[in-house]
């Protein structure tokens, strides 16, 4: 009779759990633009641990390179949600207010760095005087260039900027075309196996705050519910995350086909959270009146981006997470 029982609890859960599965994947899909970084691990996770089926929803992850190109795909309506970082939404209300970002999943304070084949040269920030410098125009590559030269207060420095793509960065700098790169993640790791020296010039962590956001539009179709099934299920991977790294970093290591060697040497730089603090608020307006100062957005158009932060989402989150 025991044995009965137990085999009919077992039957019953595998049938409840496959009529769940069913009726998630009956319902409409909840698409995400991430980009293909370990900065998106908390997407990557929830979608191998099976955490957006657990909490009823029917999500399908479409990978870009890059959080432009995910915002692009968003206000271009292929998604219903993007992963971005802040400077990407300090740039878009420039020019658009109808998309909010949702939360903060991830930061860094050490995604960033000036590197150079010979980094001794420069560790004395006046020695980069008259340098080649390449940088991506109106990046955080720039921008952390910028705020590196203004905390040692070395503005006044001649260098020369060599506006390049990401991809040609390394290139350039091996090339002898630059002699300098400022560059995030993972650059700094794909330099360091090719060369037999750090190519870090000066350790400059906590210069510059990277966060990755969640950002969908004002009006979109996917209802308040869902956008909170969302947040939990984000939520979950990030606690799956810091009870489980290594095997969080083997299920990165094979969904983005990256050397688990490459994860360990960025990890400890990742603070995975769900948030929406006044730090993200500061580091947008810092940015903005250094994108006004450097003529790279129009002076004149003003953005309060409170208007693009929805913070009620995250806080009612909050709230039923404790219980109130």
């Amino acid at each position: 009779m025991i044995l009965m029982g137990i085999l009919g609890c077992v039957t019953g859960c595998d049938v409840a759990e496959k009529t769940n599965r069913n009726s998630v994947s009956k319902k409409k899909a909840i698409t995400i633009a991430v980009s293909n970084t370990p900065l998106s691990a908390p997407f990557f996770i929830a979608e191998k641990m099976g955490f957006f089926a657990n909490n009823n929803l029917h999500v399908k992850l479409e990978r870009f390179d890059g959080g432009v190109k995910c915002f692009n795909a968003l206000v271009n309506q292929q998604v219903d949600f993007a992963t971005a970082s802040e400077t990407v939404v300090m740039f878009n209300s420039f020019q658009r207010t109808d998309f909010a970002v949702m939360a903060s999943f991830v930061e860094s304070d050490n995604d960033v760095k000036l590197l150079s084949l010979t980094p001794e040269k420069y560790r004395q920030l006046d020695h980069i005087a008259n340098t080649r410098i390449g940088v991506i125009k109106g990046s955080a590559s720039e921008f952390f260039l910028d705020s590196l030269l203004i905390m040692h207060n070395k503005t006044h420095l001649p260098i020369k900027r060599v506006y390049l793509t990401p991809a040609q960065l390394i290139p350039a700098l091996l090339d002898n075309q630059v002699d300098i790169i400022s560059a995030w993640e993972p650059l700094g790791y794909m330099l360091l196996e090719q060369i037999a020296t750090k190519p870090e010039i000066i350790n400059s962590r906590g210069l510059y705050h990277l966060s990755f956001n969640l950002i969908g539009m004002k009006q979109s179709t996917v209802d308040n519910n869902d956008k909170q099934a969302l947040l939990k299920s984000i939520s979950e991977a990030i606690i799956y995350i810091h009870k489980h790294p290594k095997h969080a970093q083997e299920i990165l290591s094979k969904t983005l086909n990256i050397a688990p060697s490459q994860l360990q040497y960025s990890w400890a730089d990742y603070t995975f959270r769900l948030s929406l603090s006044n730090a993200l608020f500061s580091n947008i307006q810092t940015q903005s009146q250094w994108a006004i100062d450097n003529q790279l957005v129009p002076k004149e158009n003003r953005v309060d981006f409170r208007q693009v932060i929805d913070r009620q989402l995250l806080e009612t989150f909050n709230n039923k997470e404790a219980g109130w």
